[in-house]
């Protein structure tokens, strides 16, 4: 026999008090399979989750809009940052720099290949480096008399345009999750009250209609949002014999 289920996520709670609500909203007061202190407190409620609910989601599609715009800021800096380490490489090999300039950036002077830039920390760590390096080899580089080359292709006010870019979406996304961790905590705090006015709900809209068949108390305790599910093994037209 189909028994029922109280909600467990959200949607699935608004859904039970959608429901009682329109149907409290459109019956006589002499026909309410619910009491009229439990009347008072879902139209309360329902509307208070409902409008907490709401401005939760706003803030989760700018969050998802803010991180969207970090990541795809973090694979350009992560671009910049490896070309400008492979260049300069690249440019060591033809001697156009000593490899000692790789002191200024942090990098080891036999060091070829390219430093760990998988992490948010790394890349930022690596791109402030090259930005800061970059202003001390021009300060203290060059050799026999001849004035240091800047790096090019790309140069590093690109790599701190892009860093200062990527700092700023960071920041942003940050603020953006804080918000939303507000208002994702004010539905949560809500959710002890909820479930107890949606356990009201139930017993009083069973115990309402409990003279009914046990089909019928289904059908109709679920035109007030009571949820029912079959067993395992059944399909919703089964159930055990009336007694």
């Amino acid at each position: 026999m189909p028994y029922r289920q109280l909600p467990t996520t959200i949607i699935g709670r608004l859904n039970v008090l959608e429901k009682a609500n329109e149907k409290v909203s459109s019956t006589a007061q002499e026909n309410w399979a619910v009491s009229v202190e439990t009347k008072n407190s879902l139209q309360t409620l329902y509307t208070q989750f409902r409008n907490e609910y709401g401005e939760r989601q706003e803030e989760f599609a700018r969050q998802a809009q803010a991180s969207a715009a970090e990541n795809n800021q973090e694979n350009v800096l992560r671009q910049f940052v490896s070309h400008f380490i492979r260049v300069f490489n690249m440019a060591v090999e033809r001697g156009k720099y000593m490899a000692s300039d790789r002191l200024f950036y942090g990098l080891d002077v036999s060091q070829s290949e390219l430093p760990g830039l998988s992490s948010e920390q790394e890349l930022v760590t690596w791109a402030i480096n090259l930005v800061t390096g970059e202003g001390k080899r021009m300060e203290q580089g060059g050799r026999d008399g001849v004035a240091p080359v800047p790096m090019s292709n790309p140069d590093i006010t690109e790599v701190e345009t892009e860093l200062n870019s990527y700092i700023g979406l960071s920041n942003a996304q940050s603020a953006a999750k804080q918000a939303f961790d507000a208002e994702n905590k004010d539905v949560l705090d809500m959710l002890p009250a909820i479930d107890s006015l949606i356990r009201d709900i139930y017993d009083e809209v069973e115990f309402y209609y409990r003279r009914q068949t046990a089909s019928n108390k289904r059908k109709l305790a679920g035109e007030w949002g009571v949820v029912y599910v079959s067993r395992p093994g059944e399909t919703p037209e089964e159930e055990a014999p009336e007694e």
